[in-house]
């Protein structure tokens, strides 16, 4: 993967679509770079962006109730 330019600050395309019972597929694209990567599922995508911005995954937490 690419080293970012500007840690502080990430940009991506994300597009997703149903593929059947309970199947979501995604894309995600640097509008940087180009770059591009493909998920056969919404956890892989999470993961992906998690370790973009070097977060651990967190159990059934969605967002911060604060």
């Amino acid at each position: 993967m690419a080293k970012h330019p500007h840690p502080d600050y990430l940009a991506y395309l994300v597009r997703l679509w149903h593929e059947g019972e309970g199947v979501w597929r995604s894309t995600v694209e640097n509008p940087h770079t180009g770059e591009r990567h493909a998920f056969a599922d919404v956890e892989k995508l999470l993961a992906f962006l998690r370790q973009q911005m070097a977060v651990p995954a967190v159990e059934d937490e969605w967002f911060d109730e604060e």
